[in-house]
């Protein structure tokens, strides 16, 4: 369900039904080169891995979620989400239809992971988590955020302090490539699923300092432990923004 998408500025309106919205705040996202053949056999049907000057990346996303509802239906308050995507493209229109995969999701609220599961044809796991964060109100601000999710029975920790906005977030830069992807691609019985989002611009900042700990095999697998043990290729965060997501369409 999650996004790091840049919504061009003069996009039309998108005629479909809306499945969600919600707003993405507090977002933080760290990234990761990798092997390309780390996720060819990830790759929903249709589609082609998305490279930025012939690399690969993932991206780990924490965030909190808020003011979310599902077919006009609100979850719950507020809550946690930690998730890993990679980044992938239309092979008929590749520099228009951009996209996000998942990998794994984890959700801090239980009923938030079965409502989101059932309705966006993937899993959410609920695994418990909490954050803590300033310094994202006011244009001078600098923000700090913090999440933690328990594995067993030790706590993982991402911890970022912003530096400085980042102005210039076009499709040519590293950052503007992550931002670049806004729709979400889905798998589901030999068909993909193509989901599109609607957001604001976002400001964003780069970090100063990131703290990162995290158990990457438990949680997304043994074959992404070396590459996610490696420096990030880039680290930012961003309050964020509502969003909305419609009802997915099939691409094939």
């Amino acid at each position: 369900m999650t996004t790091t998408s840049q919504s061009p500025a003069k996009t039309q309106p998108i005629q479909q039904k809306v499945l969600a919205k919600a707003a993405f705040t507090e977002l933080v996202a760290v990234n990761f080169q990798v092997p390309p053949a780390l996720l060819t056999r990830l790759v929903p049907k249709g589609l082609e891995l998305d490279y930025y000057n012939n690399e690969t990346y993932v991206s780990l996303i924490c965030m909190v979620m808020r003011k979310v509802g599902v077919m006009g239906v609100p979850l719950t308050r507020r809550f946690v989400e930690l998730s890993l995507r990679f980044y992938v493209r239309h092979p008929s229109d590749p520099a228009n239809r951009k996209g996000t995969c998942f990998i794994k999701n984890y959700v801090s609220s239980s009923m938030a992971a079965w409502i989101l599961s059932s309705r966006f044809d993937t899993e959410y796991r609920n695994l418990k988590m909490k954050f803590k964060n300033k310094g994202f109100e006011g244009n001078d601000a600098v923000p700090e955020v913090e999440y933690q999710w328990k594995v067993d029975d030790h706590w993982n920790k991402l911890r970022i302090r912003a530096r400085s906005q980042i102005k210039n977030t076009g499709p040519e830069t590293k950052v503007g490539f992550i931002l670049d992807h806004s729709t979400h691609y889905q798998a589901k019985f030999n068909k993909t699923l193509e989901y599109k989002v609607e957001r604001p611009a976002w400001t964003i900042w780069d970090a100063a300092q990131a703290n990162f700990t995290c158990d990457v095999e438990r949680l997304f697998g043994k074959s992404f432990v070396i590459p996610m043990a490696k420096r990030p290729a880039s680290v930012f965060v961003t309050r964020g923004s509502n969003v909305t997501i419609y009802r997915p369409t099939l691409i094939n």
